[in-house]
Parts: structure tokens; C-alpha cells; sequence
């Protein structure tokens, strides 16, 4: 203990100078007393002083001098986990050993930053999955993946609440590979967190959960099980529950909880997602029905109930049509009027039944004979009236002719095989045409003279002006 501070050393340091002054002082009287046998010795003695001095300086000041400028050098270079041993208890040891503490401190807040830092970033890739998946289980298995990459985790799972059918049930596993035995062991580890967990929410039993822990043992052990509740707004979704090789640290902890916060608004997004998404699915499907009553009430109101063909309101709103697009264009344009023959007698004989089905067929046969363009409706009882744009009329007439045989050959069967023909008046656009009614006039006339003439024929209004 004499030597154990810089003071004491330095006195020493003075008393070895001393001596050996007087040791040099003692030479020189041995000289002069001539007693060279003496001589020799008093010179090794020196040797030995100075050796003795020379170590003592080196040992007790300069070698830790060194120590510690090595240490600060290391330090410079960012080397903070080299350690010296000062076993002196000077002043130069204390500071040696301060200026470890300090080392270990810097490495310890340095590891901590490193590792927030690493966190951070872990994090920011995390809440980038959640944010951008709209997928329940692909958004967590990732985040479970990517947390047991940074962390000691073992195994890991997220469990989810369903406030619907009132159970946990696992949404995400990790570190099992979908291996059902496998996460029965897992669940075996975790059983005290899944307990909580339901004791948390509320449950009595852990419903399938809990059928899972049963009779499952494992060989693997890992030493600490956590759970992380998935709180919203004070509402639980569920938790996130992991089992680790070593104890997580401060860091890690806060990293976890933050996570599962996150995990639990991204859950929480995702539901009002899919909420959203069902509702605009039964508004487009509303939305498509409204359009389909829409269309049908339109359609109804503009086509025949019985034949399903236009009915004669559309056709009046029509008329201007036909003649402005003729004209504009320098197009013929012709009309042809249909009247069924002897329609009454058919109603009479076989009944109005057998009558609606002899104007249905009728009206098909006369869609089906006629081109696309051309409009076709029911004018009343048993006519019908075809506007035939683009036609002229010898087009019209042979038109009419292979409407008229067509309609010819049907047989009904509720007319006991038996046929019915059809007459026809056709009128085409003339220069002083102002309406279109003023075809129908000629076409009906035209109609009138078919049928008093014999019936099953067509007749043009050409034909009238000749009479």
C-alpha cells in the first residue's frame, strides 16, 4: 500500500537519488583513501540503484501511461471492446479502470443504438406490409417472417379474435411450416399466453384452440413465451404470441408492442376494408338490379306484352325518325302493313289462346324473315307494321314476297296442323312526304284493296294510282 499513489512514488524516486549521491560522495573518499577493493562494489551498487529506478519508473508511471494512451487511441478508432488490466490502485489506476467503465458504456449505448436502429428499420418494412396488403394472412405471415429474422424468436403465431363466432383461431403461423403437429406443440409453449388471451377477452374456453392443446407433447423447449395484445381503440382483436430462445431486451419489447399495435390497426383497416368492399358489392348488385328493372321498364313500355315485338307507341315516337334520316341521307325508305287473314275466324274456331300463339309465331316469323335494320312492330290486333330503311320498292316487294311464304308455310299444331296467310299493303317514300304517316295512309289503302281482292297477296300503292 506505500506505493499506491504518484506522490509516494515520486518521494521514493527522491530518496533513490539521494542515495545514490551519497553512495558517489562515498566513491570519492574510497579513491582518496586509495580502497579500490570497495571501488567495484559502490559501482554495482549504482548499476543496481538506477536498474531498480528504471523499473520503478516504468512499471508504476510510463507502462500505464502507455495502457491508457493505447486504449484512447483504440477508442479514436471506434475499437471499444479491447479491455487492460490496471492492478494498481494510484491515481493512474483509477483512471485506467474509469476509463474502461466508460469504454463499456459508450459500447453498450453504441450496441443499443445499433440495435433500436436495426428495429426501426424492421419496423418501417413491417408497417409498409401491413399498410399495403389488403390480405389478412399473406400481411401477417410476412410480418411474422420478417420479426423472426431480427429477433430469437422460435416460433411464432398470430391469433385473432372473432367477435361473430366468439373464438381465437390462429390467422398466421411462423416457423412451423403449416405443419398442423407442429402448431399443436407451438400451442402446447404458449398455452399460459392463449389463456390469457381468452381470459382477456373474455372467453370461457379457447373453442378450437383449445381442442388443439390437448394430449400434445414435444421435445422442443424454447425458454420464454410472450403475448402482445392487438388492442383498437380499447377493442381486443387478438395478440400476437411468440416463443423465444432468450430473453428479449428493452428494445425488442417496445418493438413487439409497437408491432402489435400496428398489426392490430392494419387488422382493424382491413375488416372496415372488406366491410367496404361487401357493401359496395351489394350496391353495384342493387345498383345492376335498378338498371334491370330500369331496362325492363323501358322495354316494357316500349314493346308489345303478347309478341315481345315494338308496340305501336314506340312506333308513333319513331316516325320522324325514318323520314329525317331518309332525306338527310338520300336514302329510299318503304313500309310495309300486315293483316292476318280471317284472324277472327281462327279466335272463333280454335279460341283466343290459339290466336295469341298464331301472333307470337307470326311475329317471330316476321323478325326472323326481315334484315336486323329493319323495325318491326305490332299496330294493333292482328297487323303489324315493317319500316325498311335502305329499301326501294322492288327490294320491299321481294321482301314482302318472302315474308308472305314464309308465314305461309308455319303449320300450328293447335290449329290441328292448318296454316294461315297474311296480306299485305306497301307504300314507299315519295318527294312530297312530309310524315311518315302519310305511307302508313297509302300502305293501309293499299292493304284494304289486298284484302277485298282476294286475300294472301301483296298490293303497292303504286298499283293504286293506276285504278
Amino acid at each position: 500500500m506505500f506505493f499506491t499513489c504518484i506522490k509516494t512514488r515520486v518521494l521514493v524516486i527522491i530518496l533513490f537519488m539521494v542515495l545514490v549521491s551519497v553512495v558517489g560522495f562515498g566513491q570519492l573518499s574510497i579513491l582518496r583513501d586509495n580502497q579500490h577493493y570497495l571501488v567495484m562494489f559502490c559501482f554495482m551498487l549504482n548499476i543496481v540503484l538506477a536498474s531498480l529506478l528504471a523499473m520503478l519508473l516504468f512499471k508504476r508511471i510510463l507502462y500505464p501511461i502507455r495502457q491508457l494512451m493505447r486504449m484512447t487511441g483504440d477508442f479514436k478508432d471506434g475499437v471499444l471492446n479491447e479491455r487492460l488490466v490496471f492492478h494498481e490502485k494510484d491515481e493512474l489506476g483509477v483512471l485506467g479502470c474509469r476509463f474502461i467503465e466508460m469504454a463499456e458504456n459508450v459500447e453498450a449505448l453504441n450496441k443499443n443504438l445499433l440495435e433500436r436502429d436495426a428495429l426501426n428499420h424492421t419496423y418501417a418494412s413491417a408497417v409498409a406490409i401491413l399498410s399495403a396488403s389488403n390480405d389478412r394472412e399473406m400481411a401477417l405471415s410476412e410480418v411474422l417472417a420478417l420479426i423472426s429474422m431480427h429477433l430469437p424468436v422460435f416460433a411464432g403465431a398470430v391469433c385473432l379474435y372473432s367477435a361473430e363466432k366468439n373464438q381465437i383461431s390462429l390467422t398466421a403461423v411462423h416457423g412451423m411450416n403449416d405443419d398442423a403437429v407442429a402448431q399443436k406443440i407451438f400451442l402446447t409453449h404458449v398455452s399460459e399466453e392463449l389463456e390469457s388471451l381468452a381470459y382477456m377477452i373474455g372467453l370461457k374456453h379457447l373453442s378450437d384452440v383449445e381442442v388443439l392443446l390437448e394430449g400434445e407433447t414435444s421435445t422442443m423447449q424454447p425458454k420464454y413465451a410472450m403475448m402482445f395484445p392487438m388492442l383498437y381503440r380499447q377493442e381486443k382483436l387478438g395478440a400476437l404470441v411468440l416463443a423465444l430462445d432468450e430473453e428479449a431486451s428493452h428494445a425488442q419489447l417496445d418493438f413487439l408492442q409497437k408491432i402489435a399495435g400496428d398489426m392490430a390497426i392494419a387488422m382493424n383497416d382491413i375488416s372496415r376494408y372488406e366491410q367496404l368492399e361487401m357493401l359496395n358489392g351489394e350496391l353495384e348488385k342493387h345498383r345492376e338490379q335498378l338498371q334491370q328493372e330500369r331496362d325492363n321498364a323501358v322495354e316494357d313500355s316500349i314493346t308489345d306484352g303478347l309478341t315481345r315485338i315494338y308496340n305501336r307507341g314506340y312506333f308513333d315516337l319513331s316516325r320522324k325518325g325514318f323520314i329525317q334520316h331518309a332525306r338527310r341521307n338520300y336514302e329510299p325508305l318503304s313500309l310495309l302493313l300486315i293483316d292476318i287473314d280471317y284472324f277472327k275466324a281462327v279466335n272463333d274456331t280454335y279460341g283466343h289462346p290459339c290466336g295469341d300463339v298464331v301472333l307470337v309465331r307470326i311475329a317471330q316469323v316476321i323478325k326472323k324473315s326481315l334484315r336486323e335494320t329493319d323495325f318491326v312492330a305490332r299496330y294493333g290486333g292482328e297487323e303489324f307494321v315493317c319500316v325498311l330503311p335502305h329499301a326501294n320498292v322492288l327490294q320491299a316487294q321481294q321482301a314482302a314476297e318472302k315474308l308472305r311464304l314464309a308465314i305461309a308455310s308455319e303449320y300450328f299444331k293447335e290449329m290441328n296442323g292448318k296454316s294461315v296467310t297474311i296480306s299485305i299493303g306497301l307504300s314507299a317514300l315519295r318527294d312530297d312526304d312530309k310524315e311518315l304517316q302519310s305511307m302508313v295512309e297509302r300502305a293501309d289503302k293499299a292493304l284494304y284493296h289486298a284484302k277485298e281482292t282476294g286475300r294472301n297477296r301483296i298490293v303497292c300503292d303504286a298499283e293504286l294510282d293506276k285504278i
